[in-house]
């Protein structure tokens, strides 16, 4: 996986997308934010007065109910790659390492 950064960089288009999501982190605890923009490869999500966590940490992203049913996430696995003073930019990750049969 390649994660590219800086605004001339990008692989994927943006889109501006509002949408209430929860985090969770691996040590279980979780925060509610939600999304500035998301593209195929990543999301940066809103956290105001939320501890971030540290940047390559695993986290899940969860849609929250009662919002449009039309956009799902493209994964609900991402690693932390950037962070500013309003939240933090996430890559998606696929897990899916297949059968070890």
């Amino acid at each position: 996986m390649t994660i590219t950064t800086g605004r001339n960089q990008r692989r994927f288009e943006r889109f501006a997308i509002t949408m209430v999501v929860e985090l969770s982190y691996p040590d279980g605890t979780s925060h509610t934010g939600s999304t500035r923009n998301i593209s195929e490869g990543g999301i940066f999500i809103l956290l105001p007065n939320r501890p971030f966590p540290p940047l390559g940490e695993l986290v899940t992203i969860k849609k929250q109910a009662n919002q449009d049913s039309s956009f799902e996430l493209p994964n609900d696995t991402a690693v932390v790659v950037h962070k500013d003073k309003d939240g933090i930019g996430l890559a998606f990750v696929d897990l899916n390492l297949g059968s070890f049969a």
